[in-house]
């Protein structure tokens, strides 16, 4: 059994520790309250121009790869968004790992693109070349950083280095649970047998032409969902430290109260020893 002073120094320890991951947790909450603002906020624009983009995209007449996709697909582009730092559960390990089954399931070769130090450093440490990889903005993101993203990933699209791209990331839906997911962004046009939504009867005039609209809004429409996801994975990331830190407070404010139980017990078992100890001496004087 551990001594005494042993056992004080490791409640000590553990208390600081407590006191550390607590100072954490309100800050995560703090930053997770304005990120799943954001996220709320931004989400209906998104899922609106995602759905509105690929009704017309299905509906139009030009063979731009952009929106129609090219007939053999040779290259994928994998986007996959973590975040820079850990502290923050399973968050980064669970969108590498669908990354990673994703890669395998393609009967394509595959170009790894990487935005956040955590991913960066997966697929450095796995020997898988990046083409392009970001960072230092994951807690926070600027509409600026998804137009480099998106602009990155439409780049290799047009340079014909990706027949699709497709971008991984955590969906927030609570605090506790993110939900790993694969877009495809390019081409634009619906997956096959995905299903789009249109307003059935209502006419629509395009000036210029849809096709000429259209080429102008994809660049807009990838950073559109690129913005998205970046916010998703941030409020994601905020709430996974958030519940990581309360987890590691309660987990160390238990192991405390275990490490106090030891503690009365050992100094029970030593004041008994030590009674023990007078009585034997006292008996001993007694008898000589």
């Amino acid at each position: 059994m551990a001594s005494l002073r042993d056992l004080k120094r490791q409640i000590q320890s553990v208390k600081n520790i407590a006191k550390v991951t607590d100072a954490l947790q309100a800050v995560s909450a703090v930053k997770f309250r304005k990120a799943e603002a954001r996220v709320k906020r931004a989400r209906p624009y998104a899922e609106n121009m995602e759905e509105v983009m690929r009704a017309i995209a299905s509906k139009a007449s030009t063979r731009n790869p952009m929106l129609a996709g090219r007939g053999e697909v040779r290259r994928v582009a994998v986007a996959t968004l973590t975040s820079d730092r850990g502290l923050c559960g399973s968050f980064n390990a669970q969108v590498l790992r669908r990354t990673v089954r994703f890669r395998e399931q393609q009967g394509a070769d595959t170009v790894q693109v990487a935005s956040g130090r955590k991913g960066i450093a997966f697929f450095r440490f796995r020997r898988i070349p990046l083409a392009e990889s970001y960072s230092g903005f994951t807690d926070d993101p600027a509409y600026e950083d998804a137009q480099r993203i998106g602009r990155g990933l439409t780049r290799l699209f047009e340079r014909e280095e990706a027949d699709e791209v497709y971008l991984v990331y955590n969906r927030f839906v609570n605090p506790a649970v993110q939900r790993p997911v694969v877009m495809r962004l390019l081409p634009a046009a619906p997956e096959d047998g995905e299903e789009v939504e249109t307003v059935s009867g209502a006419p629509f005039d395009f000036i210029p032409d849809a096709d000429t609209i259209l080429r102008r809004l994809i660049p807009q429409y990838v950073e559109t969902l690129v913005w998205q996801a970046l916010l998703e994975s941030a409020a994601g990331e905020h709430g996974a430290r958030m519940t990581a830190m309360k987890n590691a407070t309660d987990n160390a404010n238990e192991l405390v109260d275990t490490l106090t139980l030891q503690m009365n017990k050992a100094r029970q078992a030593q004041i008994t020893r030590e009674i023990s100890e007078i009585a034997a001496g006292a008996e001993a004087l007694a008898a000589g």
